[in-house]
């Protein structure tokens, strides 16, 4: 016996879909047009403000490959953020690649060292595992920070993009950023993020059913290391120096705020939560030295009220439950 639905109902789905398209390329056209404008319509300092952003962006999604699809907590991520940062501070100099060429390279030696850090830590689980993590990190800051090659305390100055002006640069910056989501996006998607997600849900059915859960953390490690190590680098183009700080513990946290801030379960959370926490450090840090004070404050709030982040809250509230 077949049962018909009524025609209302046959015709609610494809509507919601269409619905859905137009929506997202409504939003896309907005936020090409956003991207375009923005350089022409802002000051200097706005403009540097932005580039921060969307450098925090991709950081704090990287980070979040980690911390929301493959419930691994590492505290050493700002480890491949610097190490991107002084490798294109190298490579800008000693070599005469052109900028996307550094990018490129650096993102991939990023990776690789990303690679071999999670094939050490993830030996070690739970708070082991955010232990070794964290040395790494540190380790690499002390080299950063008591080594005339890499300028010790003060940095590394004048880095800047061979030809490419502000302008251009914010461009180049947008579209690597932008590239740097969509693969995030896609890897979210594939087999291999729903399989990260179903170890972090059941390990112990997914070690049953025959995934190899260290192999799948060892590569996860290594593509949020790719995403680090590029935002690390844009990050340096875009300041025009690096120093140490970009390899302090405090680094490794700020992604993670960002990621609880806007939900680590959706996959555009950390984006909105970097956008959020980077606002907040650029008006705060200009009117108090406290500042680090609030932003604790916030991420308390947040905790307590939207546990799960602002944008699952905020589609909850529109009805919908995924993003």
């Amino acid at each position: 016996m077949t049962v018909r639905l009524p025609v209302e109902r046959q015709e609610a789905g494809p509507i919601r879909h269409r619905l859905k398209v137009a929506g997202i390329v409504a939003a896309s056209v907005v936020l090409l047009g956003a991207v375009v404008v923005l350089p022409l319509a802002a000051t200097p300092s706005e403009l540097f403000f932005w580039e921060m952003a969307a450098v925090q962006i991709l950081f704090a999604t990287s980070v979040n490959l980690l911390l929301g699809y493959a419930n691994l907590v590492s505290f050493g991520q700002a480890a491949f953020y610097g190490f991107g940062a002084y490798a294109v501070a190298e490579l800008a100099t000693s070599t005469t690649w052109a900028a996307p060429v550094v990018l490129v390279a650096t993102m991939l030696m990023s990776g690789l060292l990303a690679l071999l850090v999670g094939w050490l830590a993830t030996r070690v689980r739970g708070v082991a595992f955010t232990m070794v993590t964290l040395a790494v990190g540190q380790a690499l800051y002390l080299i950063a920070f008591q080594s005339s090659t890499f300028g010790g305390a003060n940095g590394l100055p004048g880095i800047m993009p061979a030809g490419f002006g502000p302008t251009a640069f914010w461009y180049l910056l947008s579209a690597f950023v932008a590239l740097g989501m969509l693969g995030y996006w896609t890897i979210t998607r594939s087999p291999f993020g729903q399989t990260l997600q179903a170890i972090r849900e059941d390990a112990k059915r997914a070690t049953f059913l025959g995934v190899n859960i260290r192999r799948h953390h060892i590569v996860a490690f290594a593509l949020a290391g790719c995403g680090a190590g590029l935002a690390g680098g844009l990050m340096t183009y875009a300041s025009g120096i690096v120093t140490p700080d970009a390899l302090a513990w405090t680094q490794s946290g700020y992604p993670i705020i960002m990621a609880l801030v806007g939900g680590i379960k959706v996959f555009l959370g950390p984006a909105v939560g970097a956008v959020i926490v980077t606002w907040l450090l650029y008006v705060l840090g200009q009117v108090t030295s406290s500042y680090l004070l609030y932003i604790g404050i916030v991420l308390a709030i947040v905790l307590v009220l939207a546990p799960n982040g602002l944008l699952l809250l905020v589609s909850r509230a529109f009805g919908r439950r995924r993003l």
